[in-house]
């Protein structure tokens, strides 16, 4: 029997999940030292210096959602949902997805104003063991891999430094316009209710996960104990809604547009070092690498990648992982036939440079793409049926798409710094190293760097498939 992943090997020696089962009995009985030991050791062992860096196109590093985290949204089934959407690109489409280790979260309490109770801390972790369920034979395969960045990160210092000139009036300024943009669409209300005070907030879903947060305290927010009609009034039942200056002091606009920005940056860093592609769900992030990378052109060029070039894949949906699993081992050379189309189209759009337009974006995916695409789609519907003989039931229609585009990403030395921030030292020496001269001053070209976008759609009865304009 091949070696266990570190991660899962950990699991199975604290018995915690073994196989296919988890014992929750014994979760139920950790204490909170035992809770963070499982945390600290988780992290130790998903580093990055732990891990293997592929450095090529087709390894991507998944945000924060995708990767079943707790934030946006820290409910089972949602982050189940998220990790569902991950599975069938990981497992038909990547050579690797790193996915952000949130058991490592167990390490620490969350810094909140709500004290997190034992219990709490418990159920959390029998939640992350059910996400980690959900993929155990992708982490076994080696398709996801967790992993933990280690270190403090300044996300602005390390967009300053891996944009360039004028990074830092790009930086504030889309930083100001999210967080007006949250100002003029989010609406904040303060309760109190059986002695626990909250803050509600909604706004529409490409901003918030669901739409609404809900934030618990055992205290008023510091910012609002010098408004007693504000407390009065929640303290009396009602739903009061903040205004823009109680917002203000509160700092929840600029908070919602930071959280954004942090996990964007942040996981924009980690790719450059473990030398993989950015991969979202949505375009919020990618307007943002746009926003911050400043350049006209490529997000002219990425617009019309997005527009002519969107592959519109074929898509095992409601299938365990497992079973997607056995779909690409049966159409292995369809994939990678597939996969040498879309870098040949990613070199011509590359090679084109500025004058790339609509013509030749049209061309490359009727002569690159579409070929290589119609017969993975051919192929994968025939494996597709074998596979649901087996399990046995129908499968439910869904339809994805992969597009992609680039931005400007992090010059050498500035790879080095932002990887050092990031605690991840050896992972840069090594690179380094093998690259040779890879920080004299004549290498010290700014690279384009790659973000895919995946996004599926359940299919209603009679619908067609999703068009590539709705990408």
């Amino acid at each position: 029997m091949p070696d266990l992943p570190p991660l899962l090997e950990l699991l199975d020696n604290a018995k915690i999940l073994q196989g296919d089962r988890i014992d929750v009995r014994r979760v139920l009985k950790f204490s909170a030292g035992q809770i963070k030991d499982i945390g600290k050791q988780a992290a130790i062992v998903t580093k990055p210096t732990a891990v293997k860096a592929a450095r090529d196109r087709f390894s991507h590093i998944a945000t924060l959602s995708l990767s079943g985290a707790t934030a946006p949204c820290a409910g089972l089934d949602c982050r189940i949902r998220h990790i569902d959407q991950l599975v069938p690109f990981a497992a038909l489409y990547s050579d690797h997805v790193y996915v952000h280790n949130f058991l490592s979260d167990d390490a620490e309490h969350a810094h909140s104003g709500y004290a997190t109770s034992l219990d709490e801390r418990r159920y959390k972790l029998l939640d992350d063991l059910q996400v980690i369920l959900r993929v155990r034979p992708l982490i076994e395969a080696g398709l996801i891999v967790p992993v933990t960045a280690t270190g403090e990160v300044c996300n602005q210092c390390v967009a300053l430094g891996a944009f360039g000139t004028g990074a830092d009036k790009r930086f504030s300024s889309e930083r100001k316009r999210l967080a007006s943009r949250f100002a003029g669409e989010m609406s904040v209300v303060l309760e109190q209710a059986d002695g626990e005070w909250s803050i509600q907030c909604k706004a529409p879903a490409d901003l918030l996960e669901h739409g609404d947060t809900y934030e618990a305290y055992w205290e008023p927010p510091e910012p609002l104990l010098d408004k007693p009609r504000i407390l009065a009034r929640a303290l009396n039942g009602e739903s009061v809604t903040l205004s823009r200056s109680a917002r203000r002091e509160l700092a929840i606009d600029e908070d919602a547009a930071d959280g954004v920005f942090g996990s964007v940056i942040f996981e924009m860093a980690v790719s450059q070092a473990l030398g993989s592609s950015f991969l979202s769900d949505t375009n919020l992030p990618i307007e943002i690498l746009a926003a911050i990378s400043g350049d006209a052109d490529l997000a002219r060029r990425n617009s019309l990648v997005q527009k002519h070039i969107t592959s519109l894949v074929p898509f095992a949906g409601d299938l365990a992982a497992a079973d997607i699993l056995k779909v690409r081992q049966r159409e292995a050379e369809s994939f990678l036939t597939y996969r040498q189309a879309l870098n040949r189209a990613i070199d011509d759009v590359t090679d084109r440079g500025k004058s790339f337009n609509e013509r030749d974006a049209r061309a490359i995916y009727a002569d690159v793409v579409a070929p290589d695409l119609a017969r993975l789609d051919r192929a994968v519907k025939a494996a597709r049926k074998d596979v649901v003989k087996e399990v046995g039931r129908s499968v439910i229609a869904w339809s994805a798409a992969i597009s992609f585009g680039m931005y400007t990403g992090l010059l050498p030395a500035q790879l080095v710094l932002a990887g050092e921030a990031l605690g991840l030292t050896k992972v840069v020496a090594d690179m380094a190293a093998g690259a040779g001269r890879l920080l004299s001053p004549q290498d010290a070209v700014r690279k384009e760097d790659l973000f895919f976008l995946w996004k599926i759609r359940h299919l209603s009865q009679g619908r067609g498939r999703i068009s590539r304009s709705a990408i």
